[in-house]
């Protein structure tokens, strides 16, 4: 009885020190990425690219368009519904510089009084960059308010 018992805790110890590693054939798509560098991001953007906020009191986005040296135009706009009309704002940059800020209100203003939108829903975000080879890249957002 001593002996199958020694040799069936050899038989076990053997299969598990037998099996090593496991090899899969590929990894997942997460584990192939590599981790970006502290405070940067891995993430290559083409065309411009902006940086959406919400003002403090959060009646308004604060958009910033960056690496605007690469385009020829950028069009950017901003939809979205109050009370369950559609509203919308938005414009066109021809860049003169390399760093843009537009502010776009859910409202309107008109002789430095300003009316702002209540009940926002369905908020969305969008720039189209045209490069100087002539390609369009979209970048939507959806902006949660």
């Amino acid at each position: 009885m001593k002996r199958l018992l020694f040799a069936t805790t050899l038989i076990v110890i053997g299969g598990i020190l037998a099996v090593g590693a496991v090899s899969a054939k590929r990894l997942l798509p997460r584990a192939q990425q590599q981790s970006a560098p502290r405070g940067g991001t891995t993430v290559k953007t083409v065309g411009v690219k902006p940086i959406v906020g919400f003002r403090s009191d959060r009646r308004a986005i604060i958009v910033t368009f960056q690496n605007l040296g690469i385009a020829q135009r950028v069009e950017y706009s901003l939809t979205y519904t109050a009370r369950g009309i559609k509203q919308g704002a938005g414009g066109v940059i021809t860049p003169a510089t390399s760093e843009e800020t537009r502010e776009l209100l859910f409202g309107t203003c008109s002789h430095g009084v300003c009316r702002y939108d209540t009940s926002i829903t369905n908020a969305r975000f969008t720039v189209t960059t045209v490069l100087k080879n002539g390609r369009k890249v979209v970048k939507p957002f959806r902006l949660r308010i």
